[in-house]
């Protein structure tokens, strides 16, 4: 996969703010230096029409993950549980989904704890726990059971089957 992640255990440098829009949301990328530290989606308000190099790097790649490289460096943090979720989300194939208890059982865990995993996920944007949903339903997203992040998984999930890699 053309996602390349490398760990940092402390960030520092000037803070940051980086706006990424997609599909009528922005994904926000706070950063140190050029470690992101945080990237959680934003829904409401204007997007934002100029882009940083790095904003644009992380838009090629949301919006064509299979012929866009994107490298980022990424503050370590979560406990060991926190991020044995998310490597488990980054092997998730775009375009398809796993279910809360499908993950749970791969992992020996519980549906209510990985559920709880991707709610903290600092990495939403980038680390894809939209790509986890319920057995019967789309499930939540960002904390939320509905409303406007639901709506965002939605729209996130239908671009990403748009793409037609499921089928490869």
């Amino acid at each position: 996969m053309p996602l390349h992640i490398v760990w940092q255990n402390v960030a520092d440098g000037e803070e940051s703010l980086l706006a990424v829009p997609l599909l009528n949301a922005e994904l926000i990328l706070t950063m140190a230096g050029e470690i992101i530290t945080d990237a959680s989606w934003h829904v409401g308000g204007e997007l934002t029409k100029t882009l940083s190099p790095h904003a644009v790097s992380v838009q090629s790649y949301l919006l064509n993950p299979m012929q866009t490289e994107l490298h980022v460096t990424l503050l370590s943090q979560g406990s060991v549980y926190a991020n044995t979720v998310w490597s488990a989300l980054l092997a998730i194939p775009i375009g398809q989904v796993e279910t809360y208890s499908g993950l749970a059982e791969t992992l020996g865990s519980g549906p209510r704890a990985i559920a709880g995993a991707c709610r903290n996920n600092p990495y939403a944007g980038i680390i894809p726990c939209h790509r986890v949903v319920a057995k019967r339903g789309i499930g939540g997203f960002m904390g939320q059971a509905d409303g406007e992040f639901v709506a965002l998984k939605h729209r996130l999930l239908e671009y990403e089957r748009g793409l037609g890699l499921d089928r490869e």
